[in-house]
């Protein structure tokens, strides 16, 4: 597993405020899809294998779920089976995102 491959609200937030333009993806299936992080793309976990090879796998990109549990297990599936090196879950998933913005 790639324990590692965790960012926190907070180090997602500093790559946002860079300007570093990382791809966040919202994988929440539609019936949890609920606001999202500005500027996410939706592409629901049961998808995912749809969108793999449009997904640029040199760009930084954030996976986030609902608590970051299956956000976890498709970033692992993607640097395991597909050989991406810069996927990264976000922790907590969107109820950590939304805590940090206080929203």
């Amino acid at each position: 597993m790639n324990y590692d491959k965790i960012i926190s609200p907070d180090e997602l937030q500093q790559r946002l405020d860079r300007k570093e333009e990382p791809i966040v993806i919202d994988i929440r299936e539609q019936i949890s899809y609920f606001k999202p992080i500005q500027g996410a793309e939706h592409i629901p976990a049961s998808q995912i294998n749809n969108f793999i090879s449009k997904l640029n796998k040199s760009k930084f990109i954030v996976l986030y779920c609902r608590h970051g549990v299956d956000s976890f297990f498709i970033m692992n599936m993607l640097c395991i089976d597909y050989g991406f090196e810069n996927v990264y879950s976000l922790k907590g998933g969107i109820e950590a995102w939304y805590k940090f913005k206080k929203i």
